[in-house]
């Protein structure tokens, strides 16, 4: 090596050797501007604000409790018939459609005749009837002349009982027939003319599927439906987890596609006993008065419940930290040392966002300046 090479060496080692000794002099937890400590320090208890970090003065801490709030459900739903003022008319037995009475629209009162219907079945049951009513005709009149005879001396009074247990026996088997005519909607009066099948409801003719000289055979079958559609059922379906903020007898408001900008105020009238396994949801139903019949059994609408009151942890959005689709809040443990924890957010509300799961209520956290931590 020349002299220039190492008197240009000997003032480099020289001009690094005051940077190392200075790095070896640095306290542990430093930082690079000093001796003074990091303003945040990851320790194993959590993380720590230490005395004399700016921090302290930056960010806030709050105890938080809980409040009542009242959450505004939302939630699709479908108008619905009334179920105790709509009927369903199937054939009482198989036959065939001898008239029909009325028309689609129409409306009807409780006990109008809808149809007649003459069936093989009916005949035989009418047979029946006058079998069992002559039957018992017979047996009274031979009681009677039981008894005279018995009054005479001329009977024996065993002949009499004899007479008066057929009697009885022919009064039962006619009763079964009547009311064997009467179960299929026939008054034992009228018989040897068709039946006629009669509305159990009044209503209106919402829905025909018969026309006369239609032979019937399927007793599931529907031919007409009656409805009610004075007041209507709308048919909210409420998630399980909400399902505890709804309460009967609570306003309901309710718009519907056909009706857009027209807000409609109903009733809850009913909450349903059964979760629908594929929805996770329970029905709510909410009766709706319909003057004039504007609104149709199948329409879709949204619904809009402001349910109960109940206690809530909400805290600040600015408390919230967001990191790989998980929520985090940092939690007081000790004096300036805070715990990151994961925790499970529900509504956001102008009041906060609601803690689902994670936090209890009094515990304090950061609420302001998190982005502080690392």
């Amino acid at each position: 090596m020349s002299a220039h090479h190492r008197h240009f060496a000997g003032i480099f080692i020289m001009s690094i050797l005051p940077a190392l000794g200075g790095g070896c002099g640095r306290k542990a937890g430093a930082s690079s501007d000093g001796d003074l400590p990091r303003p945040v320090q990851d320790l194993p208890q959590g993380l720590f604000i230490p005395d004399g970090s700016p921090m302290r003065a930056r960010i806030k801490v709050e105890a938080i409790t809980a409040r009542p709030v009242r959450h505004e459900l939302n939630v699709p739903a479908t108008a619905e018939a009334d179920p105790a003022k709509m009927a369903k008319i199937s054939p009482p037995l198989p036959g065939r459609v001898v008239k029909l009475l009325v028309r689609l629209g129409e409306a009807v009162k409780q006990g109008t005749p809808l149809f007649t219907l003459d069936s093989s079945d009916l005949v035989a049951a009418q047979t029946d009837y006058l079998k069992a009513r002559s039957a018992e005709a017979q047996a009274s009149r031979a009681v009677a002349r039981q008894k005279d005879l018995v009054e005479h001396g001329i009977g024996a009074k065993r002949e009499l009982e004899q007479a008066e247990t057929e009697r009885d026996l022919a009064h039962s088997e006619l009763e079964r027939a009547g009311t064997r005519l009467r179960l299929l909607g026939m008054d034992p009066g009228q018989v040897g003319r068709p039946l006629q099948v009669r509305a159990p409801v009044s209503g209106r003719i919402i829905d025909l599927a018969t026309a006369s000289g239609e032979y019937q055979n399927d007793p599931a079958a529907v031919l007409m439906t009656v409805a009610d559609l004075s007041t209507i059922w709308v048919t909210a379906n409420v998630p399980e987890k909400d399902i505890q903020r709804v309460a009967v007898g609570e306003d309901a408001l309710i718009d519907f596609s056909a009706y857009p900008g027209e807000r409609l105020i109903g009733r809850v009238q009913f909450i349903g006993e059964v979760l629908a396994p594929e929805t996770r949801s329970v029905k709510v139903r909410i009766e709706l008065d319909n003057p004039g019949g504007r609104l149709k059994p199948g329409m879709f609408a949204r619904v809009t419940l402001r349910g109960k009151e109940l206690p809530e942890l909400l805290v600040p959005p600015a408390a919230l930290v967001v990191r790989a689709d998980k929520s985090y809040l940092f939690v007081e443990k000790a004096p300036w040392t805070f715990e990151r924890r994961v925790v499970e957010v529900g509504d956001a509300l102008p009041e906060g966002t609601c803690i689902v799961r994670g936090l209890a209520a009094g515990e304090r956290i950061v609420t302001a300046n998190t982005i502080v931590f690392p």
